[in-house]
């Protein structure tokens, strides 16, 4: 996502789900829905250091797989100064990897019976 002329990634990583988790009450990452629902300007301010620490986690994760990261961090400050319009998308894209990083999977591997051969006639 094209931030002020960078492109940013979101991740929820470890790092960023204990800052998003400080935003919420009594620190509970699964309270976030209380916070998006209050009051305009708790929201703008919460939305903003959620996408900071989304794309900070995103940063964190490149640098330790040995990518380079050259676009300066994102601040709260730089977020709070988008448009609505930009705003919105970055948000759509942060509360979208959001999403995706907390979606529950399950492998299943493959199943270690061996299935009988056709009895030759």
């Amino acid at each position: 996502m094209k931030i002020f002329g960078n492109e940013y990634g979101f991740m929820l990583t470890v790092g960023a789900s204990a800052a998003i988790a400080d935003l919420c009450p009594d620190g509970d990452l699964n309270k976030i829905n209380e916070v998006l629902q209050g009051k305009f300007s708790d929201t703008i301010n919460f939305t903003a250091s959620f996408i900071v620490a989304m794309a900070k986690g995103f940063d964190d994760a490149e640098r330790y797989a040995g990518k380079e990261v050259t676009h300066p961090p994102l601040t709260v400050e730089m977020v709070k100064a988008l448009p609505s319009d930009v705003f919105k998308e970055v948000q759509s894209a942060a509360i979208s990897s959001f999403k995706a990083d907390t979606e529950t999977s399950v492998e299943v591997a493959p199943s270690k019976k061996k299935v009988a051969s056709p009895s030759k006639t």
